[in-house]
């Protein structure tokens, strides 16, 4: 069994401490351990090292993170978890799939699995930041699960795929630091040649997202990209000088 230790649960704004205790518990059972706390609503309290059950180890170990934004720099790829449709997101993936298309990434490639508040969820500037979309199919009439359980099926689902090998060379992700600062110097591209003003920005920048995560950029892709940036700006600005 290949080592889960590339793999992180993130959760953002949680309100009780049972259920990060809960959490630890969870993650331990299915052989994760880094946790990543982001803006929580509590303290880790008794209650939580209770509730871990003996897994004090994964709370006391947990990273803390004042935004999500912040927190997923160093990643290379970040799992929005969600029972709502997005429709600027257009594939949605069960546990099970979502555990089959990790399995080809390389271990050292860091992967965030992201789960928002209890009551409400992640919010839509939330999952921004997350460039996959992972659901599970529960009732429909009754689809609020708690936290705990969420995390756990996630996880189980990824230990059975993990010892899975992938065909020719493993994927290296580039980080999500270095994607987001492409984006925005594509935004403040599209803001200059005046195609943003003409469009619901926020909705666009959604899309483009989830095209730039839907294409699997590696380091040297986005390299790439952000050169032909450079020169389009060179550009634009020689067009400017001889107007």
């Amino acid at each position: 069994m290949r080592s889960l230790d590339h793999i992180s649960v993130l959760l953002v704004e949680t309100q009780s401490a049972g259920n990060i205790g809960s959490v630890a518990r969870a993650m331990k059972n299915m052989g994760l351990r880094r946790l990543v706390l982001v803006n929580p609503q509590t303290d880790l309290t008794g209650e939580a090292h209770h509730l871990a059950c003996g897994a004090d180890d994964v709370l006391e170990k947990a990273h803390r993170a004042e935004s999500l934004h912040q927190a997923l720099g160093s990643f290379h790829l970040s799992v929005g978890t969600s029972s709502r449709a997005m429709d600027w997101v257009p594939t949605v993936l069960r546990p099970a799939e979502l555990a089959s298309r990790l399995a080809e990434f390389a271990s050292e490639q860091r992967i965030a699995l992201v789960f928002g508040p209890e009551r409400t969820g992640l919010t839509n500037e939330q999952l921004q930041h997350c460039q996959w979309l992972a659901t599970i199919p529960t009732d429909p009439n009754f689809d609020s699960m708690n936290l705990a359980h969420a995390v756990a099926i996630v996880a189980y689902e990824i230990r059975q795929q993990l010892n899975a090998q992938p065909l020719g060379r493993a994927l290296q992700r580039a980080d999500l630091k270095q994607v987001e600062e492409f984006a925005g110097g594509l935004q403040r591209c599209l803001d200059e040649i005046g195609f943003l003003n003409q469009q619901n920005p926020r909705q666009v920048m959604f899309t483009l997202r989830q095209i730039l995560s839907r294409a699997s950029l590696e380091a040297r892709d986005v390299s790439i990209l952000r050169g032909i940036l450079r020169q389009w700006r060179w550009y634009a600005g020689t067009l400017k000088s001889q107007q």
